[in-house]
C-alpha cells in the first residue's frame, strides 16, 4: 500500500531537517516524498538552504521536489502537492513537526483495520523550541485501540476529531473515497476533505499521540496577515458547506455554538500574533455565532482582559502558564513508541 506524503513548506530551512529525520525513522517505509517549496523566489538563500537539506535525504526516500514559481499560500501549496501525486493514501506533514516512529503505519493499519473509513486523525502534543516537552495537547478518546467516529457518533467525539484536524500533521485520506476537496481557505484547507468523511465511512481516530507540534516556529506566530482570513467565521462556513448543506443540522448547530462559539483560547492567539483588528472582528464573529457570550463571564473577562493588557504581555502570560503550569501537568505525554501499537 503505498503512501505520498505531502510536505508544503515555507521559509522551513530552521526546522524541515528535523521533521524529514523524523520521516526517514517510520517504521513503515513504502511511501514517497513531495516537497513544495512556497518561499517567494527572492529569498534565494533560504531556497539554496531547503534544497541542500532535501539532499541530505534522498537515500533514504523517493523525493519529488518542486520550488513554486510563486508564493502561493498555504492552501494553494497544499491544493498543489495533491494534485501532482495520485497514490491512494495522503499523508499530510508540516516543515516544523515531529513524527513517532510509527505514525504512518498507525495510519495505514487504521484503514486496513475499517476498510469503510476515508481518513485517519490523531492525538497529538505542542512543544516550545528547545524542549520536547508537551506545553498543550489534544487527547485521545479513551482506551488502546482505534475508535471509528462519523456523523452518527457523539457531539463530544465529532468535536474531538475535528478540533484534532486543525494540524495538518499526521493526518491520512483515502484519496478515492474522498467527497470533498481540499479548498482555498488558509485555516480549514485540509480539514473539508476529513469532515466530509465522517459523512462517507468515517474517520478513525488513534488512540496514542503520533506528532508533537512545534509553536516556535508556527507561521500562526510569525505570519500575521493570514489573519485578514477569520479562523471562526472559516470554520463556520465549512460547518455549513459540510454538515449543513447535507442535513447534519446539530452538527452544524453544535460546531458553531458549543466549539466556535466557545473557543476563547483562540482570542488569545489573534490578539497576539494577529492584532487588535484582526481580534476584534473574531470576537464579533463569536458573538454573532454565540449570543450568549454576551453574557458568559468566561468570554467577557477574557475579551475585555486581551483588549487592555499590553499584546506583549500576554504574549508572556501565555507562553509562561503553558510552560511552568500545564507542561508540568502533562510531563507523562509523549509520543507513540513501538510498544504502543495496538497490531501486534
Amino acid at each position: 500500500m503505498s503512501v505520498c506524503v505531502l510536505v508544503p513548506v515555507y521559509r522551513g530551512s530552521a526546522t524541515l531537517e528535523r521533521a524529514l529525520k523524523s520521516l526517514a525513522e517510520q517504521s513503515f517505509t513504502d511511501f514517497s516524498v513531495f516537497i513544495n517549496d512556497d518561499t517567494p523566489p527572492q529569498f534565494e538563500v533560504e531556497r539554496h538552504k531547503l534544497r541542500e537539506i532535501i539532499s541530505q535525504f534522498e537515500s533514504n526516500f523517493p523525493i519529488s521536489f518542486r520550488a513554486n514559481g510563486e508564493n502561493l499560500g498555504y492552501p494553494r501549496n497544499l491544493m498543489d502537492l495533491v494534485s501532482r501525486t495520485n497514490e491512494e493514501q495522503i499523508f499530510l506533514l508540516a516543515q516544523d513537526d515531529i513524527l513517532s516512529p510509527i505514525a504512518l503505519e498507525s495510519c495505514v493499519r487504521a484503514l486496513e483495520e475499517f476498510p469503510s473509513a476515508v481518513a485517519v486523525s490523531r492525538p497529538y502534543f505542542w512543544f516550545q523550541e528547545g524542549d520536547e516537552s508537551a506545553i498543550r495537547q489534544i487527547c485521545s478518546l479513551g482506551g488502546k485501540r482505534p475508535r471509528l467516529v462519523t456523523d452518527q457518533s457523539p457531539w463530544s467525539e465529532v468535536k474531538r476529531v475535528l478540533i484534532a484536524s486543525s494540524q495538518l500533521t499526521g493526518l491520512m485520506y483515502r484519496r478515492s473515497a474522498l467527497t470533498e476537496a481540499f479548498r482555498d481557505t488558509v485555516f480549514p484547507a485540509h480539514i473539508y476533505p476529513l469532515a466530509g468523511a465522517m459523512l462517507n465511512g468515517g474517520v478513525v481516530y488513534l488512540p496514542y499521540a503520533t506528532v508533537a507540534v512545534s509553536v516556535t516556529y508556527s507561521q500562526t506566530r510569525h505570519v500575521k496577515e493570514i489573519y485578514k482570513e477569520s479562523p471562526t467565521l472559516a470554520w463556520a462556513e465549512l460547518y455549513e458547506a459540510v454538515f449543513g448543506l447535507q442535513g447534519r443540522v446539530q452538527i452544524e448547530a453544535n460546531g458553531k455554538i458549543d466549539h466556535l462559539g466557545k473557543n476563547f483560547v483562540g482570542l488569545i492567539q489573534i490578539r497576539v500574533y494577529g492584532g487588535v483588528l484582526s481580534f476584534l472582528k473574531e470576537a464579533l464573529v463569536m458573538i454573532k455565532l454565540r449570543k450568549m457570550n454576551f453574557l458568559d463571564p468566561r468570554f467577557l473577562i477574557t475579551f475585555f482582559g486581551l483588549l487592555l493588557l499590553p499584546r506583549h504581555w500576554t504574549a508572556l502570560i501565555s507562553d509562561g502558564f503553558k510552560r511552568r503550569v500545564v507542561g508540568r501537568s502533562l510531563r507523562s505525554v509523549r509520543l507513540a513508541e513501538f510498544s504502543d501499537r495496538w497490531w501486534k
